[in-house]
């Protein structure tokens, strides 16, 4: 029979599990490799609800499985030496699970790489561990559009400008330990939200998340940058003006539903590689007033293409963006990251593409994608938390 492989966390054994373990056992006799105590905790911050041990028996009671064990390795691929050892001919994540490193893995070891939609089964709803998990927790998440850097004063004492927001509708797929969708000041708001604020006007939220996430207990810590509060609590699309301070002179808020359809139809985001330990965006910058007068050129640009709504524009703001920071943050584009990006775009699965966020991996946004796996549309939030 054709050996069939999956390597997961399954904590909180949900329907979504078994209907993807179901699709995979339909290709050949399933084999599930299972992450580690230490492995979740390495990539989510936190320990699982669940032991290997439960989460094993657990998985191993599916009928559809045929073998499963606790990964051997760390890490993102702590399954290297259990796909070695087993040499399967296929090995299938969902959609959700795709990143470049699997799929380079398999490409080296001649294994069949498949990446499944994430379905339910017929007439059961969507589940997720994190939505099980955080039942109730719906806030949501922002994607930096253009002009990011702009929010720190050592970019915006140079030259003021834009920087651009969306806030994002939740979703299984950002669960992930990527960085770029201002993660960290959600977990923030997730605090403030228990202690009974959130029922705060949304400008008032974001001072108050700002002022809680760079608070006087974290001395010597980088101050995160104002954008991520304001994106994850203003709604719809904010249009944020930084001159010389940490907090915008002006924030502009769209919410017109036309245009952030269009916004939605245009552009998605794709996971890359995560950032390597140890990263650090501002590890050789080269700051100079010239530059960053180009990086508030491509989000004034940006700003514009969005109410005009011109897909060439928003392409070319993206573009003049990108060049903006790599003169100016260097560090932000690892070679490894440039060269996998530079093959997606040569197979033309997408118009125009920036970071999210401080780069080094994580998310990419993407202008007009055309049949990429793993790709996850924008879903624009246009209602307060």
């Amino acid at each position: 029979m054709t050996k069939v492989f999956v390597s997961g966390c399954f904590d909180l054994l949900h329907s979504g599990h078994v209907a993807f373990l179901k699709t995979a056992a339909s290709l050949g006799d399933l084999y599930v490799g299972i992450g580690r105590d230490e492995t979740i905790a390495l990539l989510k911050g936190k320990p699982p609800s669940n032991t290997e041990s439960e989460r094993l028996f657990m998985v191993r009671s599916v009928r559809w499985v045929k073998e499963a064990w606790i990964n051997s390795g760390l890490g993102t691929l702590d399954f290297v030496r259990d796909l070695e050892r087993l040499r399967p001919d296929i090995f299938v994540v969902n959609e959700d699970g795709h990143i470049a490193e699997k799929a380079d893995l398999c490409a080296k070891l001649g294994i069949d790489y498949r990446v499944l939609p994430r379905k339910p089964e017929t007439g059961l709803p969507v589940r997720s561990s994190g939505e099980l998990r955080n039942k109730g927790v719906t806030l949501p998440y922002r994607a930096e559009i253009c002009g990011g850097w702009l929010d720190q004063p050592l970019i915006n004492c140079l030259h003021p400008g834009w920087v651009i927001c969306a806030q994002l509708a939740p979703h299984v797929a950002f669960d992930r330990p990527y960085g770029g969708l201002a993660t960290s000041t959600r977990d923030c708001l997730i605090q403030l939200n228990a202690a009974g604020v959130h029922q705060m006007e949304p400008e008032a939220l974001a001072r108050l998340a700002f002022r809680y996430e760079n608070g006087i207990d974290r001395p010597g810590h980088p101050v995160s940058g104002a954008q991520d509060a304001i994106g994850l609590c203003v709604p719809g699309v904010t249009f944020q003006y930084y001159d010389n301070g940490y907090w915008p002179q002006r924030i502009q808020s769209l919410t017109n539903v036309e245009t952030l359809r269009w916004l939605e139809e245009h552009l998605s985001l794709y996971p890359l590689r995560s950032r390597q330990p140890g990263y650090d965006p501002l590890g050789g910058k080269k700051l100079k007033g010239k530059t960053v007068q180009i990086l508030a050129q491509a989000s004034a640009q940006c700003k514009s293409a969005i109410q005009t709504q011109s897909v060439a524009g928003l392409s070319e703001s993206f573009l003049l963006c990108v060049q903006a920071q790599k003169m100016l943050f260097p560090a932000m584009f690892p070679p490894q990251i440039l060269l996998e990006i530079n093959q997606l775009q040569a197979a033309g699965h997408f118009r125009g593409w920036k970071f999210t966020g401080c780069g080094g991996g994580g998310w990419l946004l993407l202008v007009d994608v055309a049949e990429l796996p793993g790709v996850i549309p924008l879903k624009i939030s246009a209602c307060n938390l």
